[in-house]
Formats: structure tokens, C-alpha cells, sequence
């Protein structure tokens, strides 16, 4: 899964992909926007993983994954100039959700204007969809008068797509458009799902700023610049200080948690000597198709899954004394999978 850092310039969209990812990505100057994008894959921290590997004691510990790309420059679709618009769609499209960086801290003597930044970009974000709904409109009508056919919902559906984007609504509010499966390949921008993340100053009150959010959209407040000088610490040294600072743990582990969530996506684990892993998959996946997840085979070969709820297994203490008290059950391919299952997967090819 991928997760698109966006955000004015001087938004500081760089320093939070630090601060996530720990990585050390050079922080470019206010309106620069020639380098390429950063990436990086972060582990999804789930204390139920550290429990199971202290359990079984494996040869390898592998948590869930999600990956960050932070994208240089200004999704302005007023201001296309050299390309660099499209560059920043093509890099954006197929990314699963936005993680929206909006600044609050002061700049270059600059204050912070939290809410008319959001909604600038939330309005770029619906224009770019405006434009492309617009186009596909005018070479429907093109194809038509040629006698080409096409799918004879696509214009209704897109119809609706232009009135609510004419409104100035985002498409992620209105899903059985959005998600329709004629309209996703798509990959509208301001149909994804968005996190709003509030990089404050060192200096600022955490909680002080609020934000009117549409709904369904998450706001979180981090300190970026703190969280990713923190980053680059040594783990005993950083723990020291968030000690200090009364940090429980880092800010950015509640952010990838929210970015895990916001997907729809659960944790299944698999356990045994060699390893202990979660596995990504969204939310009401069949268990055929979550074996699969782990390898094709498993997912064409598919016979039983054999399935302990975390919770059980805690309570039961190991594997045994839940099978004993009838807890250990036999599901078949249309079982859907609930987060924590533990699942070992019977299969034949």
C-alpha cells in the first residue's frame, strides 16, 4: 500500500517523510521542485506482533508495510508550466490514499495560515479532477457523433462526477461515484481517501490550532522538525528524550497507524519457528483470496484455513490450550478474515 505525502511549498513535506520514514532526504529550499520523488517503506508498529514473536520465539519478526512517496512541487492545475503538473499525477495516481501536509509554523516571518492552505490544495486537487472528467466528456461526445460506442453508463456517471466537482466537493464524499468500476481506473485524486497532518513548530501548543475539516477526513498534529532530528537519533538516545518531553512514543507511530486505518486495511499473522508476520489486506477479504496475499499457490490451491483469534490465544496462553477449549476453528474460502487472526493455511497443489 502507498500513501502520497502532498502540501504546499514550505509545507514542510520533506521533513515529515523524514521524521516517518527515518530516513535523511535532502530538505529542498522553499519553491524548489526539480528533484525527484522520495520513497520509503515504514513498519506498521503493532505491539500484537512483538507478543507473538516473544511467544514463538522465530528466527524472523516481519511486520506490516506501508510506503511513503514524497513529491516535490506544487499541484497547481492553473499554473501548469514544463510539465511539472502531469509529472506530479503521474507520481500521485497511483498512490492508495494523500497524506496532506499543511504548514503552522511561521516562515520566513510568514505566520501560518493552516485553513486557507488546506483548502487551497483541496481545490487544486478537485480542479485537476474537474479537467480530466471535462476532457473524457468532450471525446464521449466526439466518439458519439463518430458512431463509436462505449459504456452507456460512463457519461451519467461522469455527469455526476462534474456536478459535484462544479460544487467544490471533493469525490471522496460521494463513493458510489468515485468508486463506481467504471470511473476508477480513473484514480481521481480527490477521490482518495486523505489524512491532514498539522506540522507544527517547535514552539507551537499542540492542540491550539483547529482546523474544519470535510468530513470523514482525519486531522493529526505532529511537531515535524522535532519528530525527525528525534529520527535520526540513536533508539536509546531518542527514548531519552521523548522521556523528557513527555512522549509517550513517537508521534509519527499514531500517523501510520491512522494512514493503516484509513485504508481500510487489517493485520492477519502467521506464526511459527522460522517466522512471525502480519499481513496486509483490506478489510472483509475472503480467505482464499488472503491466502493469496501470502503466494498464488496457497491462494489456487486453497483447502481450509485453520483460524485462532488473537484474543483467544492470549486468554488460552498457546496454541494447544486453545485448541483444546474449541477456540482453533476450520474456515472455508468465503470466511471473511477479522483483524488478529492467526492463520495457518491448509492447501494442496
Amino acid at each position: 500500500m502507498k500513501i502520497g505525502i502532498v502540501g504546499l511549498p514550505g509545507s514542510g513535506k520533506t521533513t515529515v517523510f523524514n521524521a516517518l520514514t527515518g530516513s535523511a532526504a535532502e530538505l529542498s529550499a522553499y519553491g524548489a521542485s526539480s528533484r525527484d520523488p522520495n520513497l520509503a517503506v515504514v513498519k506498521v508498529p503493532d505491539p500484537r506482533l512483538d507478543t507473538l514473536s516473544a511467544m514463538y520465539k522465530p528466527k524472523k519478526t516481519t511486520p506490516a508495510q506501508i510506503q511513503y512517496v514524497d513529491v516535490a512541487g506544487a499541484l497547481s492545475a492553473r499554473e501548469n508550466k514544463g510539465g511539472t503538473l502531469d509529472d506530479l499525477l503521474r507520481l500521485l495516481r497511483p498512490v492508495d490514499a494523500l497524506l496532506h501536509v499543511v504548514r503552522n509554523f511561521e516562515r520566513a516571518g510568514e505566520a501560518p495560515t493552516p485553513q486557507k492552505d488546506f483548502e487551497a490544495l483541496e481545490s487544486e486537487l478537485i480542479l485537476s479532477d474537474l479537467i480530466i472528467v471535462e476532457k473524457r466528456l468532450e471525446r464521449l461526445e466526439q466518439d458519439r457523433k463518430k458512431g463509436r460506442k462505449s459504456d452507456p453508463s460512463e457519461p451519467g456517471l461522469l455527469e455526476k462526477a462534474r456536478d459535484i466537482l462544479n460544487r467544490g466537493e471533493a469525490l471522496r464524499a460521494f463513493p458510489d461515484v468515485a468508486s463506481s468500476p467504471v470511473l476508477r481506473g480513473y484514480a481521481f485524486l480527490s477521490a482518495k481517501p486523505c489524512i491532514v497532518l498539522l506540522n507544527s513548530g517547535d514552539d507551537t501548543d499542540m492542540g491550539a490550532t483547529s482546523l474544519e475539516l470535510p468530513s470523514g477526513v482525519p486531522l493529526l498534529e505532529l511537531k515535524g522538525r522535532l519528530e525527525m532530528e528525534l529520527a535520526e537519533l540513536p533508539p536509546e538516545e531518542a527514548e531519552v528524550f521523548r522521556k523528557d518531553l513527555g512522549l509517550p512514543e513517537p508521534a509519527t507511530f499514531q500517523l501510520i497507524r491512522t494512514s493503516h486505518s484509513l485504508l481500510g486495511l487489517i493485520s492477519f499473522f502467521t506464526v511459527g519457528p522460522d517466522e512471525v508476520k502480519a499481513w496486509n489486506i483490506r478489510r472483509d477479504t475472503r480467505a482464499q483470496k488472503a491466502a493469496g496475499t501470502i503466494h498464488s499457490d496457497i491462494e489456487r490451491g486453497f483447502i481450509r484455513a485453520e483460524v485462532v483469534a488473537y484474543d483467544d490465544l492470549m486468554a488460552l496462553k498457546s496454541y494447544t490450550a486453545a485448541q483444546k477449549a474449541g477456540k482453533v476453528r476450520l474456515e472455508g474460502k468465503e470466511y471473511p478474515v477479522k483483524d488478529g487472526d492467526i492463520i495457518n493455511f491448509r492447501f494442496n497443489v
